[in-house]
């Protein structure tokens, strides 16, 4: 016979399962937003002693983050490969930073412990019953 850690777990989404998802695809809108009016705006410089942020991070910065959308909606649909697309996209997001800067570090790094620290708290119990 198996041993199930979590025998009383159901398949039904929780409402701490449903608050994490909805907040960690928030976050990630909010930083693909950033991105994309870096990108807009790219060419408008406010301070000329500043450099431009190279145009390759916002642009791998907002594909990662869709990435992203659609692993949090796979892990909607109970698929683990959602889990999996959300923890590397995000941590990919990180890695690729070119420069230490407050929102392109501490915002997808939240995003991710976030996802890690408090998803996995949903997300366990019901790993039974992901694909």
């Amino acid at each position: 016979m198996r041993n199930e850690y979590f025998e009383n777990e159901t398949a039904e989404k929780t409402f701490g399962f449903k608050v994490i998802i909805a907040l960690v695809g928030l976050m990630s809108i909010a930083i693909a937003a950033v991105r994309l009016y870096k990108t807009i705006t790219a060419d408008v410089m406010i301070d000329p002693t500043l450099t431009p942020e190279p145009l390759w991070y916002n642009y791998t910065t907002i594909v990662l983050v869709l990435v992203t959308l659609v692993g949090l909606y796979y892990t909607w649909k109970f698929r683990k490969m959602g889990v999996y697309m959300v923890i590397i996209s995000l941590f990919t997001i990180i890695v690729l930073n070119p420069e230490f800067d407050l929102f392109k570090t501490l915002a997808p790094l939240f995003t991710l412990f976030i996802f890690v620290g408090y998803g996995l708290f949903e997300i366990i119990p019901k790993w039974r019953f992901f694909k």
